[in-house]
């Protein structure tokens, strides 16, 4: 068998690293066949050219592909979302104000510490955090420090956001901006909090990603008879999460039920 052009042999020796090593071996030896019948079976230069392109968009896919499998739900991906929510927020405030020596840090740091405790305080107050977690010493730092880091981004990226809506009418007249800054800033953190509440709810207790699979169990019209709601389940197998139709006598709240409980149960 011939061999491959040098420039398709190098391009496929780099792109190879490109891809997830337990996919690399089929990667490698199905665009060997491909690049080889496209080079000496006639194919026309413009046709190779779409298949040596065809290898790189290929290669770039699968690596994106694996990210998504490994980073899709977890914290790290929620985290930088909202890191990357908060920058945005930051240059656009940079952009209105004209560049960064004229951003008001100090005189906004010193609103947003007064101003933030409050919003927390009330939020956690009214939030219906009704879960009961089995285990409960089990990863409880890990998921308290995520709702913190969580907490603290949405807080800042709403101050910041709020700031920019009312920047130009604070140009125009500062003392009549400060109070619709403040109910904005109040508004969406309240929106942005609760939803964080919501979001840590519905994610594993020990890897914090997102559950997934809701099933629902039970009839809604023997809710008095038997147990009827929503059931989510960890990707990792960690456990499931068993969400009430509606609040009863003998099950007014959700029920996080690990997988070692479970099997211990199930024993």
């Amino acid at each position: 068998m011939k061999p491959l052009p040098t420039f398709d042999r190098n391009l496929l020796m780099v792109m190879e690293k490109v891809v997830p090593a337990d996919e690399r071996a089929e990667f490698t030896r199905g665009w060997q066949a491909e690049l080889w019948h496209g080079h000496y079976r006639g194919r026309t230069y413009r046709a190779t050219t779409e298949l040596t392109a065809g290898l790189v968009r290929d290669a770039l896919w699968l690596r994106g592909e694996s990210w998504r499998r490994a980073y899709s739900g977890t914290a790290i991906l929620c985290l930088a979302a909202l890191g990357g929510l908060l920058g945005l927020s930051v240059l656009f405030a940079a952009a209105l104000n004209g560049s960064w020596h004229s951003l008001r840090f100090a005189e906004q740091f010193k609103r947003f510490l007064l101003e933030a405790p409050l919003v927390v305080f009330v939020s956690y107050a009214t939030s219906s955090r009704r879960h009961i977690h089995e285990g409960w010493a089990n990863g409880w730092v890990k998921r308290q420090g995520f709702l913190a880091a969580k907490t603290g981004l949405i807080l800042m990226f709403t101050a910041v956001l709020s700031t920019d809506i009312c920047e130009p009418a604070h140009a125009v007249s500062p003392m009549l901006a400060d109070l619709p800054q403040i109910v904005l800033f109040v508004a969406f953190a309240l929106v942005g909090l609760r939803w964080a509440f919501t979001d840590q709810e519905q994610r594993c207790k020990e890897c914090l990603r997102l559950l997934a699979t809701p099933a629902r169990v039970g009839r809604p019209s023997h809710n008095l008879l038997e147990w009827s709601g929503t059931e989510l389940v960890c990707k990792q197998g960690h456990g499931r999460l068993s969400v009430p139709e509606m609040e009863t006598s003998w099950c007014r709240s959700s029920e996080w039920v690990s997988r070692r409980w479970d099997g211990a149960a199930s024993a």
